[in-house]
């Protein structure tokens, strides 16, 4: 049997769809839990901020605050505040935790310090970053993030953004709360802003969307080794045995007429599902076919024996009238109207060829065997022969060569009978 080529083996097939299936899975589910984890993550940050700037907001005298920002002045209280979340920025261990009033958007001076906190670390070993009330800021925010600071402003609740920059070639991403403060008499006065480092947030995320990730793999190439066993012995290496029985049946058994050879070998599959059903149905379509080519067969072989003697007397075992209707109507139907007779009666090729020959030798026949008186009565056989050609420049149907051939006939036959009464 010749060996097969495809373009696509199932096998090959169903493992790229696995391979390809499993990977998008893969994708998705990262992603998902990406996003997932990312926004709980940040959810809950958001809470903690908001928990920060509501206590820290409680501990303002924002109309002593106000009234220190229009005389450039450090009031008792302005130092209060000032110890308070120095103290409190240790204890909770903040990024960054102050007070501004964010001018315009385009630098420089485009925002207004007016109180940060600052750690004993910071008070140690990095002083100038005190600010100043009313101090301005130079270049040192963005346009973006003043952006954010100004649509803060507009609000009377906590607003969330994120916020990053480079330092000394060092990345610094934040992530601020701010908390617009009024007076008693509902003067805006600034921003309360918390920030939080959220550079080793992006870390942990990363992290555990790797680790996510590794799992995921694991478990999809486990289920895509499982799968792919799975479809090999139930899907892939069944549907070959059949095909393979069925390619082998095809080869072998071309050309042979030997009835008893149609039926494919059984391929022998016990998957208990539908490829085992399609193999049962395959074999059973073989023996149903060789069953109807043995009724074809006979039908065949009865209706020539029928054809046979319908067209054959009995008693001559020579061909009948009805063999001659036969005969005659196909030339007429047929031969005539295609153009294709160029005939007689019964004789044609060759023997059309020879046709006088033989009537003078079928003539001679029938005389010596009618005139041998030693021969028994029935044993003397005699016929009257008639002969016309057909004749395409006067002759319109078989039936004008026939009655020719019949007035010759019936000529002969007045002939002989005057002959043997005399």
């Amino acid at each position: 049997m010749p060996p097969h080529s495809y373009k696509k083996p199932l096998g090959r097939s169903i493992s790229i769809g696995c391979i390809v299936f499993v990977a998008l899975l893969c994708l998705v589910l990262s992603l998902v839990n990406q996003a997932t984890y990312k926004r709980g993550l940040y959810a809950r940050y958001k809470e903690h901020i908001r928990d920060l700037l509501t206590f820290v907001q409680s501990q303002i005298d924002t109309d002593d605050l106000a009234n220190c920002i229009k005389t450039g002045e450090k009031s008792p209280k302005y130092l209060e505040l000032q110890k308070f979340m120095d103290t409190f920025k240790d204890n909770v261990k903040l990024q960054y935790l102050y007070v501004i009033r964010p001018l315009s958007k385009t630098p420089p001076d485009n925002v207004m310090n007016i109180i940060a906190a600052m750690s004993s670390y910071e008070k140690e070993f990095m002083p100038e970053m005190e600010v100043e009330l009313n101090g301005l800021t130079g270049e040192e925010y963005s346009i973006e993030c003043v952006s954010e600071y100004l649509k803060a402003a507009e609000k009377k609740e906590i607003s969330f953004f994120s916020d990053s920059w480079v330092k000394n070639g060092v990345v610094y991403m934040m992530y601020t709360g701010s908390l617009p403060i009024f007076t008693s008499s509902g003067e805006y006065i600034g921003l309360l802003c918390v920030d939080i480092d959220i550079t080793e947030i992006r870390k942990v995320i990363k992290e555990s969307t790797l680790t996510n990730i590794i799992l995921i793999l694991i478990l999809g190439l486990t289920f895509i080794t499982l799968f792919i066993i799975w479809a090999h012995y139930n899907i892939a290496k069944p549907i070959q045995k059949l095909e393979n029985s069925v390619t082998t049946f095809a080869y072998q058994h071309k050309g042979k007429e030997d009835i008893d050879s149609i039926v494919i070998e059984d391929p022998n599959i016990h998957t208990n599902n539908e490829v085992e059903s399609l193999a049962n149905a395959v074999v059973k379509m073989s023996k149903d076919m060789r069953v109807y080519v043995e009724n074809v067969i006979e039908a065949e072989s009865k209706a020539r024996t029928m054809s046979e003697l319908a067209n054959k007397d009995a008693l001559t075992c020579v061909r009948n009238k009805t063999a001659y209707d036969n005969y005659a109507e196909n030339v007429i139907n047929k031969q005539i109207k295609e153009g294709t007779a160029e005939f007689v009666v019964i004789l044609k090729g060759d023997d059309f060829k020879n046709r006088k020959k033989l009537l003078t030798e079928a003539t001679d026949v029938f005389k010596n065997t009618s005139a041998n008186e030693s021969a028994n009565p029935w044993e003397r056989l005699s016929a009257a022969i008639g002969m016309a050609d057909f004749d395409p420049t006067g002759d319109k149907t078989l039936e004008d060569v026939f009655n020719r051939a019949d007035k010759t006939m019936y000529k002969n036959k007045v002939a002989m009978k005057a002959l043997r009464e005399e």
